[in-house]
């Protein structure tokens, strides 16, 4: 009779001990996906509010950690530039550089949540010469500007952004 109650006490700590490890595989899991971030990038024309241009957001709840940028015009990659690949991107489009003021977020650098940043904007110190620019960048970065951003979540997972499509997907 002894041995029957041992064998039923080792039985249910063994499925006690089975539950709580794959309770903590749950766990982590839930941690994972709880603090992925989540990327939207847009072109924004609220010029009342001093914002023309393409900027991204971290809607996520987790911070993006930048692994690479890879930006494209016309379907081609732009070359790297000291002022970052926007600025190429700007030559490539044939808009003057000057009319705009540019991003260079580089690998390492961290997107916060809830913040939004700029990659492209309109610069406020200039004058009506560069409303063309302005103008036809609305208009290009639907049609003729692209990027790929690869970001990591704080627990390593990878991500990949697509303007174009304006997707993300888990790499």
């Amino acid at each position: 009779m002894k041995f029957k109650i041992d064998l039923l006490a080792l039985i249910v700590a063994v499925i006690a001990l089975g539950l709580t490890v794959w309770q903590g595989v749950t766990q982590i899991e839930h941690n994972k996906i709880s603090v992925e971030p989540r990327f939207n990038s847009y072109f924004s024309n609220h010029g009342n509010d001093g914002q023309w241009g393409v900027y991204i957001l971290n809607n996520g709840m987790g911070t993006g950690f930048i692994k690479q940028l890879v930006v494209f015009v016309d379907g081609r990659v732009v070359a790297e530039h000291p002022l970052g690949q926007f600025y190429s991107a700007l030559n490539e489009l044939k808009l003057n550089p000057s009319c705009f003021l540019v991003a260079a977020p580089r690998k390492g650098d961290s997107f916060q949540i809830n913040n939004q940043e700029i990659l492209i904007e309109s610069n406020p110190n200039t004058d009506a010469n560069c409303t063309p620019d302005k103008l036809l960048l609305m208009k290009y970065q639907k049609e003729r500007l692209d990027f790929k951003l690869v970001v990591e979540s704080i627990y390593g997972v990878e991500f990949e952004y697509r303007y174009s499509t304006n997707t993300q997907n888990k790499i």
